[in-house]
C-alpha cells in the first residue's frame, strides 16, 4: 500500500511538472544580451558606412605640376566610393573613409596619368584623402620608326608626353628593332640601357665637353652614339659588358690619340671588343 501510494505521489508530482508552463523568452537574460549585441553591431555599421562625420568630404593633392588638380582631386573621387549593393539601377553607395581602397586608387592615378611616376595614397581621419605623387622627369627623347612622333622619357624609359621640340638638351633615342607604334605610358626602352646612355653623355660632356645628339639601339646587345661632330661610338650592351670599362678605354683614347683635330675627320670608335679598342 505504502508502495502504491508513493507511485501514485511520483507520478502526479512528473505530470506536474510537464504541465508547467515555460518562462517567456522575453524574460530571459540571453535574450536581451542578443539584443543588445544585434544593436551594438547594427550601430557600428551604420556609423562605419553612413554616418555624415565618416564620410570623405576633403582631398588634398601635392607633387602635380604639369597634371591638373581638378583631374586628380575627380579620379580619387570617382575611385574612393564603395558599391555595397545594386540591383538592376539601384544601388546602394558609401564614401566612408574606412573603405576606401588605398592600393586602387593610387593604381587608377597610375593607370589614367602616364605623367605620374608614383603615387600614395593616406587617409587623414575623419574625412580626408591625401594623395602624394611624383611627376616624370624627362631625361631623353624617344622618336619611333612609324612617324608617330617623339615622345619625352624618363629615366625608367617610360613614355609620357608627346614632343615636337627636338631642339633641346635631350638625346634623341631610337630602336631600329622597333617597329610597333608607340604609346604614351609604355615602357619603350629598358631602364638599364637608359642609365647607360645618360651615362655616357655625362662622361662625354663633363670630360671633353663632347656633346651626343642621338642614340640608336641597333639590336639588343648594341648601342650606335653620334656625337654633335657628327661621329659615332659603338657600345656593346650585352649582359657580360661592363659600360665602366668601355667608357675607360674612350677616355684614353679621346685624351691621347684622338684629339680635337683628329675628330674633326673621324668616323667612329668601337668599343665593343674586351680590352680592345678601333676607330677610323
Amino acid at each position: 500500500m505504502t508502495g502504491d501510494m508513493s507511485y501514485r505521489k511520483t507520478h502526479v508530482k512528473n505530470k506536474i511538472h510537464k504541465i508547467k508552463p515555460k518562462k517567456s523568452v522575453f524574460k530571459r537574460l540571453w535574450f536581451w544580451i542578443l539584443i543588445l549585441v544585434i544593436m551594438v553591431v547594427l550601430s557600428a555599421l551604420y556609423f562605419s558606412l553612413f554616418y555624415s562625420g565618416v564620410q570623405i568630404k576633403n582631398i588634398l593633392v601635392s607633387g602635380n605640376d604639369k597634371v591638373r588638380l581638378q583631374d586628380l582631386k575627380s579620379t580619387v573621387s570617382e575611385n574612393s566610393s564603395t558599391t555595397l549593393f545594386k540591383l538592376w539601377n539601384f544601388k546602394i553607395i558609401s564614401d566612408s573613409i574606412f573603405l576606401a581602397d588605398n592600393n586602387k586608387i593610387e593604381k587608377q592615378v597610375l593607370q589614367k596619368f602616364p605623367k605620374i611616376e608614383t603615387a600614395n595614397v593616406n587617409k587623414k581621419y575623419p574625412q580626408t584623402l591625401e594623395l602624394q605623387i611624383a611627376e616624370r622627369k624627362p631625361v631623353a627623347v624617344f622618336c619611333d620608326n612609324n612617324e608617330n612622333g617623339c615622345f619625352l622619357i624618363d629615366n625608367t624609359g617610360v613614355i609620357f608626353e608627346t614632343s615636337n621640340d627636338l631642339s633641346g638638351d635631350f638625346v634623341i633615342v631610337r630602336q631600329a628593332l622597333e617597329n610597333k607604334n608607340s604609346y604614351v605610358g609604355d615602357n619603350i626602352v629598358a631602364k638599364n640601357t637608359v642609365s647607360d646612355i645618360l651615362q655616357i653623355q655625362k662622361d662625354l660632356k663633363d670630360n671633353f665637353n663632347i656633346s651626343i645628339s642621338e642614340a640608336l639601339i641597333s639590336s639588343p646587345i648594341r648601342l650606335n652614339v653620334k656625337t654633335a661632330g657628327n661621329w659615332q661610338i659603338y657600345f656593346d650592351l650585352s649582359g657580360e659588358s661592363d659600360i665602366n670599362s668601355q667608357l675607360l678605354k674612350l677616355n684614353a683614347l679621346l685624351g691621347g690619340d684622338i684629339n680635337p683635330s683628329v675628330q674633326k675627320t673621324l668616323q667612329y670608335i668601337d668599343l665593343r671588343f674586351k680590352d680592345r679598342a678601333y676607330y677610323k
